[in-house]
């Protein structure tokens, strides 16, 4: 199908009529000298002044012209000293009758026109002149074959023009309709719902990220075709859903000037060998990132991660070798493409394999081919990778693969190319896969520092539980009763990469880090991370009280990482004697700091290693991720107290009352919720024999507890007791207590206690035994 210039030809036929083109000079009806010496000439195109045309437009000439008089459109040959030295006649307009005179461009060479009187020789200046010139459009998909359902229908048109902003017809030769036009298109609204368009002013209604929109019926072939409406430079996605298989040709025409592209995409079923579990991937920068590749009657692919606008290329090999059918390979982000980092430590794929030719290489990453523009033997790069990243401009000659980066990966977009053969293409400064068969981009984004706060949990082993068990029963909570286990979240991203580097097994994302991880991040000074819980006052001549990190035993205190979302849990069992360099007194206050310093004047650099840069590639401080002189900090207070009961039912002389009957014992606590207690009641019958009895509980998430039932129904009214509340073996507090009547209830006796109900164990025991 000839490409649709409707919308020229139906502005043109109201402009053509008033234009005259004579074949013949003018005679004695022109003014003597030419508009164009009076520096007065002036062009509008779509109702704006522009000397600049594209071929195709109509420009507006307005200046001192005559109503009705012919001149001479004349094209510049030569210009000297911002004069026009020489010139050739193209043809003879005449004025519409109100001074002006339109010109269509369709048909002007590029170049410098003017119009000046016939037989007039007066000077002209450059700067009276207007210039046309051909406006460049280029259309690609980033596959050029597609299906028309799932995942694999979608992907991205890429429109690059020489010119700012314009208007496109999209049609595709009648074979798609302009319904179906505008569903590949527009993401969003109904084809009838939507104000049309006409061609002599686009003004209706636009969709989707490339503004797109359908014109009004009267329109010539409007059923076949869409607009869209003041297009840039853009790239975004095309979806094909539903669409008929077969071969299209999608032809690109800008609306008022000359300029055509055509793409052609295959739409049907694909039978992709390898494909990424999803399309868009999101994580922190400096955090830990996890993708999937899922294999098709084959074990093994390639994957070029990042391109030429990333500023970062690596190209890694992936092997199944465990029969699943899928890869799936973690990314430390901040030690992906570091210098002087081996596979090891920036992708970790379990049991399968992941080779990285940036980093440690191997004999099938090392099979990858690099061509010059076409994957022909005879266009094969001898260099290989390192040619191949120098065509990209992302490496000098003599550099290293792991010279590409002069900082950590930074918060950019990274595409990610699968390959079933690994053949590379560099195409005048592009990366292209010769074999694509699946897309994906992973989106890093700056790290944050949001909050510093504290939790408590039962009293346990600092490594007992992981992070999500732990966060299942702990309670935010800023008094922290002493043998508790206090639990720290950093709520700052962009950190488990340092500490999974600095603690060297990726098994730790699961299980947890030693402390050790963290200190040895915050020791290094050209991080520039610091992280610090101290007593705010300090003891005597001593220094302030502080967590120990460095060495620390993991029961004491130990780190766990939510990959997802980078925060970091330090959790630290207060029982522990190490856990902090000096002693504990109750209500003891402390702030937990976490702060990123930066350099006033320069940003991080890499040393010679992935962790020996700083400020300028010096050890300073400069935090990897932000810019020079933006230091951020966060912080919280809590404090450690002693662990203290309150029973309820207290009497006037502060005894517990209990009825001697079946009862429970309630009560508060500051130990933490969920622990597991018991409430020991010891008491004499009058003889010499003492009574133990237990009742087990659990504290509340409000610090309450109630025992389960204890019978008490052959106690004596007023005989005394003790109560001891226990946590694993150890009593916490005591309290005397007395046995009373039935005590009323909402005004009413209790009822005497059926014989089925729990009795607690009643054995006696002598004196003095425990």
């Amino acid at each position: 199908m000839t490409p649709n210039r409707t919308y020229r030809e139906s502005g043109r036929a109201l402009v053509l009529a008033t234009i005259v083109i004579l074949s013949v000079v003018a005679t004695a009806t022109a003014f003597a000298g030419a508009a164009t010496t009076t520096n007065d000439v002036t062009y509008t195109v779509d109702g704006e002044e522009s000397s600049l045309l594209y071929q195709g437009q109509t420009v507006v000439v307005s200046g001192d012209f005559r109503d009705t008089a012919a001149y001479d459109l004349r094209q510049v040959t030569a210009s000297s000293g911002g004069t026009v030295q020489s010139s050739t006649y193209v043809e003879t307009v005449t004025t519409d009758g109100t001074g002006q005179i339109e010109l269509e461009t369709s048909d002007l060479a590029v170049g410098q026109y003017y119009l000046a009187e016939p037989g007039d020789t007066s000077p002209v200046t450059v700067g009276d002149t207007f210039e046309v010139t051909i406006q460049t459009i280029r259309t690609a998909l980033e596959a050029d074959a597609v299906a028309n359902a799932g995942p694999d229908a979608t992907t991205a048109l890429d429109i690059v023009s020489n010119r700012g902003s314009y208007s496109l017809n999209v049609s595709a030769d009648g074979d798609i309709d302009a319904e179906e036009l505008l569903a590949i298109f527009g993401d969003e609204g109904e084809y009838g719902d939507l104000q049309p368009h006409t061609a002599a002013d686009l003004d209706g209604d636009t969709v989707g990220a490339f503004d797109a929109g359908v014109y009004d019926e009267s329109e010539a072939d409007a059923d076949e075709k869409i607009v869209l409406v003041d297009v840039d430079d853009r790239k975004a996605e095309l979806d094909f859903t539903g669409v008929d298989d077969d071969a299209y040709d999608l032809a690109f025409e800008v609306v008022d000037s000359t300029a055509v592209d055509t793409t052609a995409v295959d739409v049907g079923e694909i039978d992709l060998d390898a494909s990424f579990d999803q399309h868009h991937y999101t994580q922190s920068a400096g955090d830990i990132v996890e993708f999937t590749v899922d294999l098709e009657d084959t074990d093994d692919a390639y994957v070029q991660f990042g391109d030429e606008n990333a500023g970062y290329v690596d190209v890694l090999y992936l092997a199944d070798d465990t029969g699943s059918g899928d890869v799936t390979v973690q990314v430390n982000t901040r030690t992906a493409g570091a210098p002087g980092t081996s596979t090891a430590d920036a992708f970790y794929a379990g049991d399968d394999v992941v080779q990285s030719l940036v980093h440690d290489g191997g004999d099938e990453v090392e099979q990858a081919a690099f061509y010059d523009r076409e994957s022909d033997s005879s266009a094969e790069l001898e260099g290989g990778f390192s040619e191949y990243l120098e065509e990209l401009d992302l490496l000098s000659d003599g550099d290293e693969p792991d010279d590409q980066l002069t900082r950590p990966l930074q918060p950019t977009a990274y595409d990610l190319t699968v390959s079933a053969t690994g053949t590379f293409v560099v195409d005048d400064g592009e990366s292209d896969t010769d074999d694509e068969l699946d897309r994906a981009t992973l989106d890093l984004t700056p790290p944050s520092v949001d909050a510093v706060t504290t939790s408590v949990a039962s009293s346990d082993r600092a490594d007992r539980h992981d992070r999500d068990e732990l966060h299942e029963f702990a309670i935010e909570r800023t008094e922290i009763a002493e043998g508790d286990r206090l639990i720290v979240d950093v709520d700052a991203s962009g950190l488990v990469g340092a500490v999974l580097a600095a603690g060297g097994d990726w098994d730790a994302l699961e299980d947890g880090f030693a402390a050790d991880s963290l200190s040895e991040l915050t020791a290094n000074d050209g991080e520039g991370v610091s992280f610090q819980v101290d007593a705010a006052d300090p003891i005597g001549n001593q220094g302030p009280t502080s967590l120990v990190l460095e060495d620390a035993d993991t029961e004491a205190v130990s780190v766990f990482a939510d990959t997802e979302t980078g925060v970091l849990s330090v959790v630290v069992d207060t029982s522990s004697s190490s856990a902090f360099d000096g002693s504990l007194e109750d209500g003891m206050e402390f702030t937990a700091t976490l702060a990123y310093e930066t350099d006033d004047d320069e940003r991080y650099a890499f040393g010679d290693e992935a962790f020996d840069g700083g400020a300028a590639g010096e050890a300073e401080p400069a935090y990897p991720y932000a810019d020079a002189d933006s230091d951020e900090a966060v912080s919280t207070e809590f404090s450690l107290v002693e662990p203290t009961v309150s029973f309820d039912d207290r009497d006037a002389n502060d005894a517990v009352a209990l009825e001697a009957s079946e009862t429970v014992v309630t009560g508060e606590t500051t130990i933490a919720p969920g622990t597991v207690a018991e409430v020991r009641l010891e008491h004499t019958d009058g003889s010499d024999e003492v009574f133990l009895q237990t009742a087990a509980t659990t504290v509340g998430a409000d610090g309450d507890f109630e025992t389960e039932p204890v019978d008490l129904r052959d106690r004596e009214v007023d005989g005394d007791g003790t109560l001891a509340f226990r946590v694993d073996g150890d009593t916490i507090d005591e309290a005397d207590g007395v046995f009373v009547e039935a005590m009323a209830d909402g005004g009413e006796r209790l009822a005497e206690p059926d014989d089925g109900l729990l009795v607690a164990d009643d054995e006696p025991v002598e004196s003095g035994d425990d």
